[in-house]
């Protein structure tokens, strides 16, 4: 994925095919091969190729002329030589554990509980890998300086002997881009078990919204399948909706109603649950979220087939419940979210999503279809029953076990008036509830999850079929707490006494984007032009107690919607449109204080012709103001500039919470549309330098 010219390339191989000639180390295997008719070169050739290569883009500018960083006279012109030459001095070649730890551990990259026996381990990591008997012989060849060890150590003058005292600077570039420098923290992203002993309510829960459709919600097909992706992804929260059949055997089937999406059957997804919890037995809790409007016999069905089929699995709930269980006491378990038989004076009570409906034109059913009541076959299972939302303060004396499901326009419109927002944490100190997409959104685009998440809101359902910066956030938001499903809400998300619009708590962010490795085309293809990457930036955060009149008057800040009617602020010349989502955005006026969701956005130059190695100019800083750095988070998207707007395509990307983040010289791993680092996404990362200080 890099572009040089023909006569580059030639001169390149030639002179690489010569000093393979010239050291003794591979010169019999090339002759070997020369012998026997052999044609291409071994891995470890490769590998040095491809460092010659790095190293000569690096050490001239397009034109041929030496390249000058920072007016400074550096030797080399790679962004890991540079960064050492800056924290050891130009003349060393190896950095001992001691300078390692204080000079790079502790003053740049803030890891203050960091101790040299900690470097000695990872030094020993390094020096253990397989590069370290790759191209080190010649390497330097050209610049006068030796790569295994003489100069600069302090407490070993040859890293070959002791391997945990000292590293060179092919080792100490591995370290900067590899996963050991992840500028996600590492102790977020551990699995701890001594915080899952908090009620449900107090955890964000990994939701998915119409789990089993493939693609948008009219006429797509629906597929057991997904159910497998969404729990292999870290969703603990499936939707599942029930529909009569032509069955003899009064078998319900899932699928969209009064749409054209296929149906399969309710006992194959059942199944495919149960498989995940035989083979992930120490699984937090999955909640099975029945969307019902099927008739009793097809509900005893439905009863049947999760008693029979999840076996000790299921969890019945005890009667008269007062506090929700935690995860930790539900591990292995599968609880179902449904409907109750209601009282008599709530009748004409049904679960919210039984609204996200859609006509054909793509708007809202306005006549809701009303669900049958429920058979005590089924009630009898139910852990979670759904109730239609009237007000947060009869909300507030519901048993714990009721809970309320919003669509995203409800969301906007309960947010608009400032006295619901703290009622609406209280309920959800005790209760859960789930915000879901749009009916409006009929090719599945996701609503962005922060504004709920604030809100103290534990299921955030999205559709995690559609690849959009909403599922972005999502994967990052749950990659903390090892991938569980289930992350502890943050302090600010819980009913609290004081002024939040205090700037306590409020940080500066910087971000420099240095360079990138190994970056793939689009969607991975192995074929297609050389990339031209540009890096976007952006930072979703909640601004609360924001005025904004709408007119334009204040200079700084422009005010916009998305289709979920949530507000969003953007710092003025930035480019606030979210290039990976299709969502219009339109203006919008505010006339009293409310908790806005603000995103800002930067983005870097665009770097032609690479996507092996580019470098970006390290003196261009990115500053955000994050006023809930608890919830915050930042997003990073690599674009390939083929013209601007929507004729960039998405390479790959990446989202951190604010508060995950590591500060100094950090590597940031790059995802896939499906947040994962398969095939040619393995070895994707970006450099970053990124400063965090507290708002006086």
């Amino acid at each position: 994925n890099i572009y040089l010219k023909q006569e580059k390339a030639i001169q390149i191989y030639k002179k690489f095919i010569k000093e393979q000639h010239n050291n003794n180390q591979r010169k019999s295997k090339l002759s070997l091969r020369n012998f026997n008719k052999q044609h291409g070169i071994t891995l470890e050739e490769c590998v040095y190729l491809l460092r010659k290569i790095r190293k000569i883009l690096h050490a001239t500018s397009e034109n041929g002329k030496d390249k000058k960083r920072n007016n400074t006279d550096h030797r080399r012109n790679e962004i890991s030589d540079a960064i050492f030459d800056r924290l050891f001095g130009p003349e060393k070649e190896v950095v001992s554990a001691r300078e390692f730890l204080h000079g790079f551990l502790h003053w740049k990259q803030n890891d203050g509980g960091a101790t040299l026996e900690d470097v000695r381990n990872l030094f020993q990591k390094l020096n253990g890998m397989e590069l370290s008997q790759l191209g080190e012989d010649n390497d330097d060849e050209e610049e006068g300086g030796r790569v295994d060890g003489g100069k600069g150590g302090d407490d070993n003058d040859g890293g070959k002997e002791n391997n945990e005292e000292t590293i060179n600077r092919l080792h100490f570039a591995e370290y900067l881009f590899g996963p050991h420098n992840d500028a996600f923290r590492p102790e977020k992203v551990m699995f701890d078990r001594t915080l899952m002993d908090k009620p449900l309510s107090h955890y964000w829960i990994n939701t998915s919204h119409n789990t089993y459709l493939t693609g948008d919600q009219l006429k797509s097909l629906s597929s057991v399948e997904m159910y497998a992706a969404a729990l292999q992804r870290g969703c603990k929260c499936l939707e599942i909706d029930c529909w009569d059949s032509d069955s003899k055997t009064n078998t319900p089937m899932v699928y969209h109603g009064y749409t054209v999406t296929s149906k399969i059957p309710f006992d194959e997804i059942i199944s495919c649950v149960k498989a995940y919890v035989d083979a992930n037995p120490e699984t937090l809790p999955i909640i099975l979220s029945l969307e019902n409007h099927c008739t009793h016999p097809f509900q005893k069905t439905m009863a049947q087939t999760l008693e029979t089929t999840l076996g000790d699995a299921l969890y019945i709930p005890k009667p008269g419940m007062l506090f929700l269980p935690s995860p930790v006491e539900l591990v292995g378990k599968v609880l179902i979210k449904g409907k109750r038989p209601a009282e008599k004076e709530d009748d004409e009570t049904i679960t919210v999503e039984s609204v996200d409906q859609t006509l054909p034109d793509g708007k809202e059913n306005s006549s809701e279809p009303v669900l049958p009541k429920i058979c005590p076959e089924l009630a009898r299972l139910t852990m979670f029953n759904g109730v239609k939302y009237r007000n947060f303060e009869q909300s507030n004396e519901m048993s714990c076990t009721d809970m309320h499901s919003f669509s995203e326009l409800k969301v906007s419109k309960l947010t608009k008036d400032p006295a619901n927002v703290p009622l609406w944490r209280k309920y959800n100190l005790d209760h859960l509830s789930r915000t879901y997409p749009a009916g409006g959104r009929v090719d599945s685009s996701n609503y962005n999850p922060i504004a709920a998440w604030s809100l103290g809101c534990q299921m955030v359902a999205l559709n995690f079929q559609t690849d959009d910066s909403a599922m972005v956030l999502n994967d990052g938001r749950f990659r903390e707490n090892g991938g569980c499903g289930y992350v502890l809400r943050p302090r600010s998300t819980f009913p609290m006494n004081e002024d939040r619009n205090s700037c306590k708590g409020r940080v500066m962010l910087r971000i420099r984007v240095l360079a990138a490795a190994c970056l793939p085309k689009p969607n991975g293809d192995i074929a297609g032009e050389v990339i031209d990457p540009f890096v976007v930036v952006r930072v979703h955060d909640m601004i609360d107690s924001v005025k904004v009149d709408g007119s334009g008057s204040s200079p700084k800040t422009k005010v916009i919607k998305d289709l979920a009617g949530m507000s969003i602020t953007g710092a003025k010349n930035s480019v606030v449109k979210d290039i990976t989502d299709k969502s219009n955005v339109i203006k919008r006026s505010i006339s009293h204080q409310v908790e806005i969701l603000e995103t800002t956005e930067r983005k870097t130059d665009t770097v032609k012709d690479n996507g092996f190695c580019p470098q970006w100019d390290d003196s261009e800083v990115f500053s955000f103001t994050v006023s809930f750095p608890d919830v915050a988070m930042l997003q990073i998207v690599v674009m390939d500039d083929d013209g601007g707007g929507l004729l960039d395509d998405t390479v790959c990307k990446a989202a951190i919470p604010v508060s995950c983040l590591r500060q100094g010289y950090r590597s940031v791993r790059l995802n896939d549309q499906y947040g994962s680092q398969h095939g040619p996404f393995g070895f994707a990362r970006l450099l970053l330098d990124v400063s965090i200080e507290n708002c006086l």
